[in-house]
């Protein structure tokens, strides 16, 4: 039933039935349309293939054929120019806004996941080269975006125990691993709806070979069993799975419609559609592979045409040629003829002697004959080498003809002539790069669309923390940003964003190139910092905005995402510099030393009052101190006064007492000793006198100096003390009590 739908037209969705049978005939139909589409392409495919690889078939031309496998070098050349590392995914934000940090981090958050190193980045490189090398050598290179999801159980506290009260532990899932795989489809694999153009393609499909436990696993047992498998005879040249290989297996398609906004598992064979998903990833543009490489289309129908087609005469007219040469350089020999009744000519040349004579028989009949040239002929090889000469020529020219026609130039291939000018090996290489770099840009596209797809799916299926620790990005000085950041991403996805992979991202590393773009840009940069350092040094306001010129500047260079967080830090402390409190600004030296000099100036006057008023202050003191030791001598001399006033007194008295009458002898006795008393008191206080001033003129007799206390820390003069000198003081001459009583 299902063989006989397979042929079958529809004109409308009503003319299907929405059933899993109905739905299986409508894609025997769709694949068996799509088969006959592609199968021409199929078939060159196969024949390119075996050409490339130079397996050597029926299809030769006889036995002794030589050929010369330049498709194989033509493909090596592009491939090494196309894909010598692996593609890197160059996330940027959409307008390129400086201040816009939660973008630039979740644009680097999305890079460092997709250009991701590891195992799966090892399967990912694997896949892009080898599409890249079906379309270099059948004109048809495909990759499948898909997203894994790994989920495992853990016990967790469940809800309490309506009779114990314990937590009864319940096993969840919780996802352990989240991936987005990019996976290689053989040309042959790869299945789409009739079209003139990519945008008129309703569904893609990709088939696969599935082992019985493979398919009960991914569809049930039910499933399973209703799967034919195909059984493999090991003959050479069958599609499908490796010649050769024991296990049968199930041809499974997976098909994605777009206009369902569906995917259909079918089985050819089976009657029923092995499984149907709505859409399961919600990419932008629905299918889950890019739009193919494909070469040679045009808008009449997308049918690739493989680059060898367009060469193919000249490849085989190459093959005759080398053919042609080497039958005529295994003809170009020495033969000839000889008589035989010549005995010993033969030996000449069968024998192989060197430096010998051979005899013969009868010399005379031997030389009237002739000789050596009279019995021996060889026969003539000019015309044949003359032959090969012209055919090498030809050779060559053809081989320059093919490379004109797949646009390999010398200078490509490291190919010149001396005589040649730097010019016309210049347009050489550019008529050569010409094709070459839009070959390089459509590569990149292609790469760059299904990394478009990854991100996507990042965005959109990956849980948060799965990105976060995808990325690493916490240990950067961006961890700060992470939170928007990954909101920005879950909210508008990798939608926002213009994820793009440069044309020479994939090709040969141009190190000279790349040497010289980092010394311009330096040089660039340093005229720049140059140039604004006297600005801020003027005008330090002005950092900020110098900054954020140099940061939208840098910001347009791929290696902006690197330095710009630390612009951003630099930009952020200025402008918190900015806001803080002023501080006085710092005094100019010349005002410093000037004031410097007030001060030491004016500490000296200090200390000369100083010391001034400790002068006035002796002198003060010892001009009180003479005008007491002159009190104290008037006043002694006062008392002396009134002690010979009574010493007059009491003699007169003495005497009229004599002259009138005789006193008694007790009344004297009485008067002398008073008399002898006073006379003691009075020698006691002249000798204290006497004691009190001779201190006094020693005291004022010894030297003195003057000695300054400072401060232990300014070094001010505090004070001035007169402190003895050591010396022993000189008594002042002519100064004595006794004078003074005299």
């Amino acid at each position: 039933m299902i063989s006989e739908a397979a042929g079958q037209k529809f004109e409308s969705e009503r003319d299907i039935k929405n059933t899993p049978m109905g739905m299986a005939q409508r894609w025997a139909t769709e694949i068996e349309a799509s088969k006959k589409f592609l199968r021409k392409f199929h078939d060159g495919g196969d024949r390119i293939v075996k050409r490339y690889l130079d397996e050597r078939g029926d299809e030769s031309t006889g036995e002794g054929a030589s050929k010369v496998n330049l498709f194989w070098s033509t493909v090596q050349v592009l491939l090494a120019q196309l894909y010598t590392k692996p593609p890197k995914a160059d996330v940027s934000r959409t307008y390129f806004d400086a201040d816009d940090d939660q973008a630039r981090v979740a644009s680097n958050i999305l890079q460092r996941i997709l250009n991701k190193g590891g195992e799966d980045s090892l399967e990912q490189e694997n896949s892009f080269k080898l599409a890249i090398e079906d379309f270099l050598i059948v004109g048809l290179g495909q990759v499948w975006v898909r997203y894994e999801l790994e989920t495992e159980q853990v016990e967790v506290d469940g809800v309490p125990d309506p009779v114990t009260g314990e937590l009864i532990p319940q096993l969840v899932e919780q996802v352990a691993n989240e991936d987005a795989c990019v996976d290689y489809v053989h040309w042959k694999d790869f299945f789409y709806s009739p079209a003139r153009t990519w945008n008129e393609v309703r569904w893609v499909a990709r088939r696969v070979y599935m082992t019985k436990d493979a398919l009960t696993t991914r569809f049930g047992e039910k499933i399973a069993a209703e799967v034919p498998l195909i059984q493999r005879k090991g003959r050479q040249g069958q599609s499908g799975p490796v010649a050769f290989d024991p296990w049968d297996k199930a041809e499974v398609y997976e098909i994605w419609c777009k206009e369902h906004k569906a995917v259909y598992w079918y089985s050819p064979g089976c009657s029923v559609i092995l499984d149907y998903k709505p859409d399961t990833l919600e990419l932008q543009d629905f299918f889950p592979c890019p739009r193919p490489l494909v070469s040679n289309v045009t808008s009449t129908k997308l049918i690739p045409r493989a680059m060898y087609v367009m060469a193919q005469d000249q490849f085989e007219e190459l093959d005759e040629i080398n053919t042609r040469i080497t039958w005529l350089t295994r003809a170009a020999k020495v033969v000839g003829v000889y008589d035989k009744n010549a005995v010993g000519v033969d030996r000449m040349l069968s024998q192989g002697l060197e430096n010998k004579l051979i005899p013969v028989d009868n010399w005379a009949m031997f030389a009237e004959g002739g000789g050596i040239k009279g019995r021996v002929d060889f026969m003539p090889i000019d015309q044949v080498v003359n032959a090969i000469d012209k055919l090498r020529m030809y050779r060559q020219d053809k081989v320059q003809q093919i490379y004109e026609v797949l646009g390999i130039s010398d200078i490509m291939r490291g190919n010149t002539r001396a005589s040649e000018t730097a010019s016309a090996q210049q347009i050489k290489a550019q008529f050569g790069s010409a094709r070459l770099q839009l070959q390089q840009v459509y590569v990149s596209d292609w790469a760059s669309s299904a990394m478009r797809k990854r991100a996507e799916i990042i965005c959109d299926l990956w849980q948060p923390q799965s990105i976060v620790e995808a990325s690493n990005i916490e240990r950067t000085a961006d961890a700060q940003y992470v939170p928007q950041a990954i909101e920005l991403l879950k909210n508008e996805g990798a939608r926002a964003y213009r994820i793009t992979i440069d044309s020479d991202a994939m090709a040969t590393i141009d190190y000279a190139q790349e040497r010289d773009s980092a010394v311009q840009f330096l040089q660039g940069l340093g005229a720049f910092v140059s140039q604004v350092t006297p600005m801020v040094e003027r005008s330090p306001e002005a950092g900020p905005f110098l900054l954020k010129m140099l940061q939208w500047g840098v910001s347009k260079f791929r290696i902006s995402r690197e330095i710009e967080s630390t612009l951003d830090q630099a930009i952020a402390a200025m402008n918190a510099a900015a806001q803080a409190p002023k501080s006085p600004p710092p005094p100019d030296p010349a005002i410093v030393k000037a004031q410097m000099d007030t001060q030491v100036k004016m500490a000296e006057i200090q200390s000369r009052e100083k010391i001034a008023i400790l002068e006035s202050n002796t002198d003060k003191e010892v001009a009180a101190l003479k005008g007491t030791i002159e009190m104290q001598k008037i006043e002694q001399q006062a008392r002396m006064d009134q002690i010979a006033a009574q010493m007059q007194a009491f003699q007169e008295m003495l005497s009229l007492q004599t002259a009138t009458m005789k006193a008694p002898s007790i009344q004297l006795d009485g008067l002398a000793q008073q008399l002898s008393a006073m006379d003691d008191s009075n020698r006691e206080l002249n000798m204290g006198n006497q004691q009190a001033m001779q201190a006094l003129l020693g005291q004022m007799s010894k030297k003195r100096r003057r000695v300054p206390i400072r401060d232990p820390r300014t070094g001010d003069i505090l004070e001035v003390r007169e402190i003895e000198d050591e010396t022993e003081p000189q008594p002042m001459p002519g100064v004595g009590l006794q004078a003074g009583l005299q």
